[in-house]
C-alpha cells in the first residue's frame, strides 16, 4: 500500500519547520531518493529483540500520544534557552557552512533574545524548500515539530498497514529520565512494505503512564520530482515540578536532491534548557 500524498505533503512540511527552527538561514532542500534509508541514518543500536511481536504491539496500542502533541504548546508558558545549530554538509559528510544561535524565550506570545551567534561558510540556498521556507528571524518562536513529524494515524500504527512492519521492544532507563519501553518498526523488504515512506521508527514510551516522550523517524522515498532520506528525532523532558512534558533536543539530518543540481546535506540540533515558569 502506497502511503498517501498527506503523509508526503506533512514530511515536506516537516522539513520546512526544521528550517525555520534554525532561524533565518534561507536554507533549500527536500527530501532525497531511494526505496532504502541511507544506512547512516538508521542507529547503529538497533534492538535484537526475542520478545514476541504481540507484546510489542500491546504497548504500541496502549501508548498514549497527548505529551508528544502537546509539547511545543506547554514550552510557551515558560521562559526557556534554546541553542540551535544547524550543518551543510558535503557528500562525504563534512560540515562546508555551520550557523548556530543560543536565545532565551520568555513565555509566549514574546519572541527569543539572541544571546549569542556564530557562522562559518556559505548555505547554498534555493529550489523548492527556499520556496516552503522563506528566511525567518531567528528570534521568531520555536515551530510545533512534534505536529510536523508524527501523523495522526502511521502505517506502522494503523492496524490495516502493520503488516508491513517487523517490531522490536526492550525496557530501557532514559539517563536522568523515567523507565521507558524502547519500540522499534521497521518496514519489511517484500510485500506493502516496500511501499511505506517511513523506513524505521523508535518511540520511547514512558512505563508508568504510557505517554511517547521520544521519536526517531527514518524516511525514504520520492514526492514529486524530489528524493527524500531523511531522520527527525524529538525527545522530551519533564517541566521544573513534573507536571508535563516539554521538548529537550530535536535533531534532523536530511539529504537534498534537486533535479540538475548536486546533493546537498543538512543537519541540525537544537537543545531546549534552563525551563523556569
Amino acid at each position: 500500500m502506497h502511503p498517501p500524498r498527506s503523509e508526503h505533503a506533512r514530511s515536506l512540511h516537516a522539513l520546512a519547520a526544521v528550517a525555520l527552527l534554525a532561524g533565518a538561514l534561507g536554507l533549500a532542500g527536500c527530501g532525497a531518493s531511494g526505496t532504502r534509508p541511507d544506512p547512516a541514518l538508521v542507529p547503529s543500536d538497533t534492538i535484537t529483540s526475542t520478545v514476541g511481536r504481540d507484546s510489542a504491539l500491546a504497548v504500541l496500542t496502549s501508548m498514549r500520544r497527548t505529551a508528544f502533541d502537546s509539547a511545543f504548546a506547554v514550552l510557551d508558558r515558560y521562559h526557556v534557552t534554546r541553542s540551535v545549530r544547524t550543518e551543510q554538509l558535503s557528500p562525504s559528510g563534512v560540515a562546508t557552512a555551520v550557523r548556530s544561535y543560543v536565545l532565551r524565550y520568555a513565555p509566549a506570545p514574546e519572541r527569543g533574545v539572541v544571546q549569542r551567534r556564530d557562522s562559518a561558510g556559505t548555505f547554498r540556498g534555493g529550489g523548492l524548500f527556499g520556496r516552503a521556507a522563506p528566511a525567518r528571524n531567528p528570534a521568531d518562536r520555536p515551530a510545533d515539530l512534534a505536529g510536523q513529524v508524527l501523523p495522526d494515524q502511521p502505517a506502522y500504527v494503523e492496524p490495516r498497514t502493520r503488516e508491513a512492519y517487523r517490531y522490536a521492544l526492550r525496557a530501557d532507563t532514559l539517563l536522568n529520565g523515567p523507565p521507558v519501553y524502547v519500540l522499534e518498526a521497521t518496514a519489511r523488504d517484500r510485500g506493502t512494505g516496500r511501499d511505506q515512506g517511513v523506513r524505521y521508527v523508535r518511540l520511547l514510551v514512558d512505563r508508568a503512564s504510557r505517554q511517547l516522550v521520544g521519536l526517531t523517524t527514518v524516511r525514504a522515498g520520492t514526492a514529486l520530482l524530489f528524493g527524500e532520506n531523511s531522520r527527525f528525532s524529538i525527545r522530551l523532558r519533564r517541566t521544573p515540578g513534573g507536571a508535563s512534558w516539554v521538548p529537550h533536543v530535536t535533531r534532523t539530518r536530511a539529504s537534498v536532491q534537486v533535479p540538475f543540481r548536486t546533493p546537498r546535506q543538512f543537519r541540525t540540533v537544537s537543545a531546549f534548557y534552563d525551563y523556569s515558569p
